[in-house]
């Protein structure tokens, strides 16, 4: 097959939609197809970076129309909401799937809660693009696509009953690893009551990812427990932003890492044991596999897939409470001899989720729709 693969991001391999696209391409390579990837490295160089966003579909729909004909175009979501509009079925053109690498809606949801909260004031800008247009172009993206893609219960839910999309012709997909976080060796010595244990939140640090309740409980935990320290990993601030929102006396216990090469992170998770995982809105969380499959147990707001099984491989938290935090770290410090046995289960859990697999079974999903549109 003849693909095209769409993000409406620089092509950045370590980041999360932009490296699951690629990934996606190297798979799809793998198994003997055709690939070209559009992301915004193909746009002119003169657009300034704040316009990208708005005049990447007119460029996706050029590329479409001006290459050899594909036989699938799989666009992020809004990727491709112009070209569906133009698009003639009685002509020989692309099958259209779009792609959730996280519902915009859901997303858009959770961070209204947080202005009612007061954790975050919109701007006045916000609801004319982010909170308006931007929302119509992802829902039309969908609602004209031959087939849609989800990441987990609640977006799939969310875009058959409120956005009108095709239910015959969605489907719940999962994220996968790459080679290098597959079959690890994980570190076995018992975790001893009072060594020290490392916690480490990996990602932006950024209001979505959950850091005003992190905050919240960390300055407590690491009060209570001297030998717990964490690590922030990716944030892409200074270490002076995160410090700023925890109590001088822990800064001495607390690692910041604003970036990393991708390959790096199995070796840069080493000696930890817990993930802090207390997103407000999340696809399917490439962060929450790879500290699996290092061995490190989840505590997660990530509630939305059935890939977790509380209690076994991680324990899950309701969203926005600081206090469910406290108490599941309470737990895992308190019984070493659960934390290692959940450890194992982690990341038994992530060697299920190898890319090929996941490559296969999009593919075989592209060659219904082509035989629908063909046939």
């Amino acid at each position: 097959m003849n693909i095209l693969l769409s993000i409406h991001h620089e092509m950045n391999i370590n980041a999360g939609a932009p490296g699951v696209t690629y990934q996606l391409s190297r798979q799809y390579e793998r198994l003997g197809h055709q690939v070209s990837l559009f992301s915004y490295n193909d746009l002119p160089s003169y657009i300034p970076a704040k316009l990208k966003g708005l005049v990447f579909p007119y460029y996706l729909m050029r590329r479409i129309k001006k290459s050899d004909p594909f036989d699938i175009v799989d666009a992020s979501s809004g990727d491709a909401w112009l070209w569906s509009l133009f698009r003639r079925k009685d002509r020989e053109e692309p099958a259209l799937v779009t792609r959730s690498h996280g519902l915009e809606h859901t997303m858009h949801i959770g961070l209204l809660e947080e202005q009612k909260r007061g954790n975050v004031k919109l701007s006045w800008k916000y609801p004319l693009y982010h909170g308006g247009l931007r929302l119509w172009e992802v829902a039309v993206s969908f609602r004209k696509a031959d087939g849609s893609l989800f990441l987990n219960q609640q977006d799939y839910e969310y875009a058959i009953h409120k956005l009108r999309v095709k239910q015959a012709s969605s489907r719940l997909v999962r994220n996968g690893l790459p080679d290098y976080f597959l079959n690890l060796s994980i570190d076995n010595v018992p975790v001893i009551a009072g060594a020290p244990i490392r916690i480490a939140q990996v990602g932006s640090y950024i209001l979505r990812k959950g850091i005003a309740y992190t905050a919240e409980a960390m300055n407590v935990i690491l009060k209570e427990y001297p030998n717990a320290e964490m690590s922030f990993i990716g944030t892409g601030c200074s270490r002076e932003t995160v410090l700023a929102d925890y109590d001088a006396a822990v800064h001495s216990r607390i690692h910041v890492i604003p970036a990393y090469r991708h390959e790096e992170l199995p070796s840069i998770l080493m000696g930890h044991q817990i993930k802090l995982f207390p997103t407000l809105s999340e696809g399917y969380p490439l962060s929450l596999l790879e500290a699996m499959a290092c061995g490190l147990v989840p505590i997660s707001s990530f509630t939305t897939s059935s890939f977790l099984q509380d209690g076994k491989d991680a324990l899950l938290i309701p969203m926005r409470e600081s206090s469910a935090i406290k108490s599941k770290l309470r737990q895992l410090l308190d019984v070493p001899s659960q934390l290692q046995s959940m450890q194992r289960n982690a990341y038994e859990t992530a060697q299920t989720h190898d890319w090929s697999q996941i490559a296969s079974e999009t593919i075989q999903f592209y060659k219904e729709l082509c035989g629908v549109t063909t046939g």
